[in-house]
């Protein structure tokens, strides 16, 4: 006998366990699909040898609130570790070689992870013209106004950290809101965020679960 359920969500990874939690809580009659045997998609973790360790993404960004409020949601469900403010130093591998991730404007100048000539090409991203393709993949974007290796040395990294996804598959104006927007509103990635560290922030780091509050869990998010 077939059954008629309101919502069908198609894929048991983050977004469509998000959205299965919800549903449940608004008591909406829904049923989940998902093709494998297990639910988390690329996120999964692992425990081996008194180590445990995260295959797919292994740090997420707290850039909007209903980010905490859902962590608050799934109080005792799981955990939230802030990353630490001293493990701040990154390391891409580039030719063989460990090359330190630039952290501010004299660094970018001087690693050998980009290219002379996209270094230069930065210097000309705040004169650029927006994109007009809502559906530009992040890929697309980041190649348009900085250059091929910063996305294969910056972007992609950050990406396979925090999403475990494509930059060429991802739309930026739905994965990567803060640089569609930067772009869209500012016209330039270097501009915007300069004249946004004038504006007033929302600090929703304040707004997250306090680490006792979630002593019990088991699912570890690190933000």
């Amino acid at each position: 006998m077939e059954k008629t359920v309101e919502v069908a969500v198609i894929g048991a990874g983050l977004t469509g366990l998000t959205t299965a939690f919800y549903l449940k809580k608004k008591n909406k009659d829904f049923i989940l699909l998902e093709e494998k045997d297990k639910p988390g998609e690329v996120i999964q973790t692992r425990h081996e040898n008194g180590f445990t360790y995260e295959e797919g993404p292994n740090t997420g960004v707290v850039g909007n609130p209903e980010v905490p409020e859902l962590f608050e949601d799934l109080n005792g469900l799981c955990k939230c570790e802030i990353a630490s403010e001293k493990v701040n130093k990154r390391y891409i591998l580039k030719e063989g070689v460990w090359e330190p991730m630039p952290m501010g404007p004299i660094q970018a100048v001087n690693t050998p992870l980009f290219t002379l000539k996209d270094k230069f090409r930065l210097l000309g991203e705040p004169f650029r013209s927006s994109g007009t393709n809502p559906d530009e993949p992040l890929s697309e974007m980041v190649k348009r106004r900085m250059g091929q290796s910063f996305l294969d040395y910056a972007i992609d990294p950050f990406i396979l950290g925090v999403y475990s996804g494509d930059p060429s598959l991802l739309i930026t104006k739905y994965a990567y809101q803060k640089l569609y927007n930067l772009e869209q509103n500012y016209g330039s990635f270097i501009g915007g965020s300069i004249k946004k560290m004038f504006e007033k922030k929302t600090n929703v780091k304040k707004k997250l679960p306090s680490r006792n509050s979630m002593d019990s869990a088991e699912i570890f998010v690190t933000v």
